[in-house]
């Protein structure tokens, strides 16, 4: 118990310290970066994001806007049983996700300094999205020839708007004063569109 109390102590004296150097530092900075991403999730087999996003800070905190296209294509296997073959027939079924991102995030930043500065960031998520869903699938095997002699997918349009919420961190390096690089990670949950997991990198600007 005392161990923890001394830690955190210390903690507060360390962000008190840095709160005091910070202030004095009040101007507004501004910086515009664009990032790719991966998705890591299974939520559409994947797929990747680009994305500009425009930031401003103040002291230790901040706020962002972000506009990003999202696209996925995976596929997936249609399995169905055949008891005469003893074995089960494999169809392959090509899904497609496009998607319009944007999100208001406010930052924190806990590390500022000329060449390395980390945000945590907490915000809302809004998604348009159009889907390629299969909708019927139509076939013929011949067993004497084990072969699909028809095989037809048909396909529908599916589109659909969603809100969520999304949390990450940004780490960004300045080897020079006015251009950088930065590492991203989001964690993003969409109301009935499922959850993403987005892991990348991309430029940065001082402006």
């Amino acid at each position: 118990m005392k161990n923890l109390l001394r830690k955190s102590i210390i903690i507060l004296l360390l962000f008190s310290n840095y709160s005091i150097i910070t202030l004095s530092n009040d101007s507004i900075n501004y910086v515009v970066v664009f990032a790719f991403y991966g998705d890591l999730s299974d939520t559409y087999g994947g797929g990747g994001l680009f994305s500009s996003e425009f930031t401003f800070h103040k002291s230790w905190y901040g706020a962002s806007i972000s506009y990003g296209h999202f696209h996925s294509k995976y596929t997936f296997l249609f399995k169905v049983p055949y008891e005469e073959l003893e074995k089960t027939l494999e169809i392959p079924i090509h899904e497609m996700v496009n998607m319009k991102n944007s999100s208001l995030s406010f930052l924190l930043t806990p590390i500022k300094k000329k060449w390395i500065s980390i945000d945590l960031s907490l915000g809302i998520a809004l998604a348009k999205a159009n889907c390629f869903y299969l909708k019927n699938i139509d076939y013929s095997y011949n067993l004497a020839e084990d072969r699909f002699t028809y095989l037809y997918r048909d396909y529908q349009l599916v589109k659909r708007t969603h809100f969520g919420y999304q949390a990450g961190f940004n780490i960004s390096f300045f080897p020079v004063q006015k251009f950088g690089i930065q590492l991203n990670s989001r964690i993003q949950h969409l109301n009935n569109g499922g959850s993403f997991f987005f892991v990348g990198s991309g430029i940065i600007f001082r402006l």
